[in-house]
């Protein structure tokens, strides 16, 4: 009798220590304020000018995330996905909603040596420690637009797009460990493997669906099917979801032979609404 009294009382010590660590596991892990904090304070924008904000957790590739989105009152939306671990940022995007398209046309013009100099800054990198993947001139909406892209040693991709005339930063976009900087870096090194042992894990990696929406698995074998590749003929790049007007919506890329596709689409019904298809150097 005493035997089993010593046993039963092992078991609810060894139960309650174990209840103590999961509790202590989950109160290590940022409050939603703490990760809407961490997105201004990186941002460098304080409270009263914000006019919407918004945090919710979510599961991806495995990791819990919080994906914060705010708009400022100067029209500056940024949506940043944070590690619910420990607060670390994983990815930023920034967009300027208000903007003024210059009618000069005789205006000075940046160089596009220029557009990378203020690129670089803005991400705080010298040209000599960068790669660089895209410089690219077009007209947007009537406005002179140069796309930047590059990528560090340590994979972290920064994309920017800047206003010809004025120099203005109108939309930036950083992710913080990029499949397809491993890839391209490979490539240039000469190495011909389609894809590092990160990507292959990530890949594998399965995130359960909500309730009434398709699953990143299921978005994945929609765009691979659009594109009549399979999984093992493409770089996975980024993958997220955001509202879009009022609609959640799912958005991605994924790298085949140099060229780069990107896509939206509907997370309720799984309807394909934007579809983008272009050389990364171009």
């Amino acid at each position: 009798m005493r035997r089993q009294v010593s046993l039963i009382a092992t078991a609810t010590a060894a139960g309650f220590l174990m209840s103590l660590f999961a509790v202590s596991v989950w109160a290590a892990e940022i409050t939603e304020e703490k990760a809407k904090a961490i997105a201004l304070e990186n941002a460098g924008v304080n409270a009263e000018s914000v006019t919407f904000i918004r945090a919710e957790q979510d599961w991806d590739d495995g990791r819990n995330i919080y994906e914060v989105e705010f708009l400022t009152k100067s029209q500056e939306e940024y949506d940043y996905e944070l590690l619910a671990e420990n607060g670390d940022i994983l990815a930023i995007d920034y967009e300027k909603k208000a903007t003024t398209v210059t009618s000069d046309k005789n205006g000075t013009e940046l160089t596009m040596k220029q557009a990378e100099e203020l690129a670089l800054k803005h991400a705080g990198q010298d040209l000599d420690t960068v790669t660089m993947l895209k410089q690219k001139r077009e007209i947007e909406d009537g406005r002179l637009v140069y796309e930047v892209e590059f990528y560090t040693s340590d994979y972290r991709k920064y994309e920017y797009e800047i206003d010809g005339r004025s120099g203005d930063i109108l939309a930036w976009d950083y992710d913080a460990d990029s499949d397809f900087a491993r890839n391209d870096a490979m490539h240039r090194a000469g190495n011909t493997k389609s894809e590092t042992t990160a990507a292959k894990q990530k890949s594998s990696r399965k995130e359960p669906a909500k309730e009434g929406e398709i699953s990143r698995e299921e978005v994945k074998a929609l765009a691979l099917k659009t594109a009549d590749l399979k999984e093992d003929q493409v770089t996975w790049g980024r993958l997220y979801k955001e509202y879009d007007d009022g609609r959640l919506i799912y958005k991605g890329e994924f790298f085949h032979n140099q060229m780069e596709y990107e896509f939206e689409i509907d997370v309720a019904s799984g309807a394909v609404l934007d579809w983008d298809v272009e050389s990364v150097y171009d």
